[in-house]
């Protein structure tokens, strides 16, 4: 049976696997989204574990500082998340470069790994 945080968890790493295929397919934007979508799903993986609220936008936020600020994270995730709020900005206001993306699903990577070990 699959519990809501794998489901999470293994949504985190799919969105990012589709990355490379919206770059190919020139969907810029839509690769930045993927990114954001797979930090967010990581996020929300930590905070059901927690018994945290997710569900809004807001609330991701606030996780990612309370696992830091709160629970001695490292303060490296807030720069991750931030990145991947970037990614998620850029959908509403024009493509970021494929360089930028290629760069980007590497750190968001580290930052889902980072939340998995927590």
């Amino acid at each position: 049976m699959t519990t809501t945080v794998d489901y999470h968890a293994e949504r985190s790493w799919h969105f990012l696997e589709l990355v490379d295929d919206e770059v190919e397919r020139g969907e810029l934007e839509e690769a930045g989204n993927k990114l954001w979508g797979a930090a967010a799903h990581a996020i929300k993986a930590v905070a059901i574990r927690r018994g945290w609220p997710h569900g809004a936008h807001r609330d991701l936020e606030e996780i990612v500082m309370r696992l830091v600020d709160d629970e001695g994270a490292p303060p490296i995730l807030y720069t991750y998340y931030a990145l991947a709020n970037w990614f998620h900005s850029r959908f509403y206001g024009g493509p970021p470069e494929k360089s930028i993306i290629d760069h980007g699903k590497g750190q968001i990577a580290e930052f889902i790994r980072l939340l998995e070990g927590l």
